[in-house]
């Protein structure tokens, strides 16, 4: 009988699903035996709680990015405490024990800490099932800390410390960096890459701000647009469409070195195309980055997991980071003017591809499934 594998993710930014389906992905090219299956479980059953978290979530980390900071560190180095657990459970997860019974899986993975948080609390209670989380940033938070949780895939050894210092045991731990679509592990010419979206094959920059379009995307765009002649331009809003018509509005895609793009299903194409990527520092938007060889300037982290992603990525050389957009001109000018000084963090990426496996989660999942019951 062929082995079943529920993922259960969070339609709460795009990073988790993305991550769920490379994995799905990846465990289809190693076995296409095993039978995988993604739901988002808090859009599932409970649409409108869901909606208006993403919501509350969007207006507290653009209205009031220290309280959400602050509200972030609070005792986030520790595991969450039941009576949180319950509160999650109670506003999006109250009918996934349904879920669980009807699909049968032999093994869950988490890809969100809110899953993570109720499938464990089902688990206490005396529920049967294998449980693998699944860690999508280079820093842990309390809320990913479950003592059911069977195996933890993690992106990096900083992760797995972080884990251990708060109870979860060594051998729970798996170092295997995080699952990518395929496209981004093929490398792709930049002069074809362009060629086929129709670009200019000029120094090209790329402006991404994840799935909701955040971290000051029109800002920096304004920045940008003072090289428009000597520099091609590519702003990818996600799905954060008010922002999008918004800069559509402005014209500023008049200029034939200017493009405007909403949520785009070939992110590696244009990556593939651009010269240098400024974001917000989400972690799998970075890691997809990083195996493209594409150098990282962060701007605007949101408060708490990404500011500890940035902090990751400049210690590790992967990244700069600016708070002051005039330092976008010294960025531009050194991708036109000085390209030696870029390929220094191109080397350190290099380096870091090293150690990249894309189907080494997959692969873990896949020994997990092929272990002898105990």
């Amino acid at each position: 009988m062929s082995k079943k594998v529920l993922i259960l993710s969070e339609a709460i930014g795009n990073g988790h699903t993305r991550a769920a389906e490379a994995l799905v992905q990846g465990i289809s090219h190693l076995d296409p035996s095993i039978h995988t299956k993604i739901l988002e479980v808090g859009r599932s059953l409970h649409p409108i709680t869901s909606k208006l978290l993403v919501n509350s979530y969007l207006k507290m980390v653009i209205l009031c990015p220290s309280l959400w900071r602050k509200m972030y560190q609070y005792k986030q180095n520790m595991p969450i405490s039941n009576l949180r657990k319950l509160v999650i459970y109670q506003l999006f997860h109250r009918k996934i024990e349904c879920i669980i019974e009807q699909e049968k899986p032999h093994l869950i993975i988490c890809t969100h800490p809110f899953t993570s948080s109720s499938v464990s609390r089902l688990k206490n209670r005396g529920h049967s099932f294998e449980l693998c989380t699944l860690v999508t940033d280079y820093h842990v938070h309390g809320a990913w800390v479950h003592k059911e949780v069977d195996f933890y895939l993690v992106s990096c050894k900083d992760v797995s410390n972080q884990l251990m210092e708060m109870g979860i045991p060594n051998n729970r731990l798996i170092v295997t960096g995080m699952p990518i679509d395929s496209n981004f592990w093929v490398k792709k010419n930049k002069e074809d890459a362009r060629k086929k979206l129709a670009l200019n094959n000029i120094p090209t920059v790329m402006v991404m701000g994840g799935g909701l379009g955040l971290g000051g995307i029109k800002q920096i765009a304004s920045e940008l647009l003072k090289w428009k002649e000597k520099l091609q331009v590519i702003i990818c809003t996600g799905k954060n469409e008010k922002l999008r018509r918004s800069l559509l509005k402005d014209e500023i895609d008049q200029h034939p070195n200017v493009h405007i793009l909403g949520y785009v299903e070939h992110v590696d194409e244009w990556m593939a195309s651009a010269d240098i990527l400024i974001t917000k520092p989400g972690g799998l938007t970075c890691y997809e980055a990083i195996s493209k060889g594409l150098p990282i300037c962060i701007y605007q982290p949101i408060p708490g997991h990404e500011e500890n992603n940035c902090d990751y990525l400049v210690k590790k050389g992967l990244a700069i980071e600016f708070s002051d957009l005039k330092k976008i001109n010294n960025l531009i000018e050194k991708l036109l003017y000085s390209p030696k000084e870029i390929e220094i963090s191109k080397d350190k990426i290099k380096e870091f591809q090293k150690n990249i496996d894309p189907l080494a989660s997959a692969g873990s999942i896949i020994q997990i499934l092929c272990k002898p019951s105990s």
